[in-house]
């Protein structure tokens, strides 16, 4: 990536994001785009459609999911799992239109399955109890 380049990271005020943000910043990459939940809510569509439109970033980091403890997750799975998909599909599908040279998606670590054959494989996903 060019010094200069437009990088989008989302998720910059979690742990990942926020790592992300540090180390782009401490070797020099100047042009970083951040958006709160407040000011971009990546699960509507069409506002993350508006955002990429503006900004146009030629990178993209995501690292942004609805996220909580274990508690929250085995009350609310559907929840978890259908707003991080949306933000998923919003940012991957944008960023394909929007030409972004490359995109690095974070996958959350909650749609593993606690008790299965290691190494892992794909077709585990979601296939049992979840991971806390």
């Amino acid at each position: 990536m060019e010094k200069d380049a437009k990088i989008y990271v989302a998720g910059h005020k979690g742990l990942v994001g926020s790592a992300i943000v540090r180390k782009l910043s401490s070797e020099g990459y100047s042009n970083l785009i951040t958006r709160s939940h407040k000011e971009l809510d990546l699960t509507r569509q069409a506002d993350v459609e508006a955002f990429f439109r503006s900004e146009r970033p030629g990178y993209v980091f995501l690292a942004a999911a609805r996220v909580g403890g274990i508690l929250a997750n085995n009350t609310y799975p559907a929840e978890f799992i259908y707003e991080n998909l949306m933000i998923q599909a919003n940012v991957i599908h944008e960023s394909y239109r929007a030409r972004v040279k490359k995109l690095l998606f974070l996958g959350s670590s909650c749609i593993y399955p606690r008790d299965c054959p290691q190494p892992m494989r794909e077709e585990y996903l979601l296939s049992g109890k979840l991971e806390p």
